[in-house]
């Protein structure tokens, strides 16, 4: 019965695993949705250049060999308003109607917007096509993002930018700008960015307020992961629980020779069934029931605590023999 016990403990030990990622990775991705789906890499370039933005972006174009980036502009008056230009990187967020934008809105004559659900930019809709007015002229929305708890998220308007477009009313003094991308840690390409954009500075990007100079840490999900570490050691107790009752049996039988030897064996494989057994069907639970992004994590867990669960069994057993 004991040993019974032990298996559904192991049982809900995975359970509880899997939810524990699953709070993490619920916790990351709502602070990535709340970086507007940019990296932890993402920069603040500091300029005072008066370079407007539609000729920043047209000079960045000109230029070869640069690696994929995305640029968006945040009016300092209100950085829930942000010009957004990509070349090759495009970050997509949760759209709840309409589309994203596509490569083909950064080359077209016109811009488009996306809105948050809860932005506080009015939409006009006279008929089914609704448009905001920025710059005092109209853009038309071509969708809506949102996603539960990322409130800097619901609360953005994005504008697309195109180097085929007339002059923004904006320059670069006028705004903050944050480059995130592959061409943050290619050296080579970044320069380039920075001469472009006559960047002085940078520092990272941290979307806690309006000029994004807020250095304070946020708690991305590591607490969840310091739970799961526990969860590994609290495994190995219940196999060595599971063991003692099974070493028992084997110091306290006469039996000798072969009948000894298979004896142990089937020991061994009674071990590996109260073990294994939960760890299968926890296995199989999590990935039916709970929603988890970090399968990878969850798969580690699993693949380290089945190999120590086995090793512990294996030198038990092992010292068992030598000490007789």
């Amino acid at each position: 019965m004991k040993k019974i016990v032990s298996s559904l403990i192991i049982f809900l030990i995975i359970l509880l695993t899997g939810v524990a990622i699953s709070k993490s990775d619920s916790i990351k991705y709502n602070n990535t949705m709340n970086r507007l789906g940019m990296s932890e890499e993402a920069v603040v370039l500091h300029t005072k250049s008066k370079k407007n933005l539609v000729t920043a972006v047209q000079d960045l174009t000109a230029k070869k060999k640069v690696s994929s980036y995305q640029l968006i502009f945040f009016e300092k008056s209100n950085s829930d308003i942000g010009y957004i230009y990509s070349h090759g990187n495009i970050n997509k967020l949760p759209i709840t109607s309409g589309r994203y934008f596509s490569a083909d809105d950064f080359i077209s004559q016109i811009p488009f917007a996306i809105q948050g659900k809860s932005s506080e930019l009015e939409a006009y809709k006279p008929q089914s096509q609704a448009y905001i007015k920025v710059d005092n002229r109209y853009i038309s929305v071509i969708g809506n993002v949102g996603f539960d708890g990322a409130d800097i998220l619901n609360s953005q308007t994005l504008v697309s930018l195109s180097p085929n477009q007339p002059k923004s009313k904006y320059h670069l003094n006028q705004v903050t700008t944050v480059l995130d991308g592959r061409a943050v840690s290619n050296k080579e390409s970044f320069n380039k960015i920075k001469k472009v954009l006559h960047v002085k500075s940078t520092h990272k990007y941290v979307p806690q307020t309006d000029d994004f100079t807020n250095a304070e840490t946020s708690n991305n999900g590591e607490l969840y992961l310091v739970g799961i570490v526990l969860l590994v050691f609290l495994i190995v107790a219940v196999d060595f629980y599971i063991l003692v009752p099974l070493k028992y049996d084997l110091s306290r039988s006469h039996l000798t020779g072969d009948l000894k030897n298979n004896y142990r064996n089937g020991l061994m494989i009674r071990y590996l069934i109260y073990t294994l057994v939960p760890f299968a069907v926890g296995f199989a639970a999590v990935n039916w029931k709970i929603v988890i992004i970090s399968h990878n994590t969850f798969n580690l867990f699993m693949t380290i605590s089945v190999l120590i669960t086995i090793l512990i069994g294996l030198s038990q057993i092992f010292f068992v023999k030598r000490s007789e």
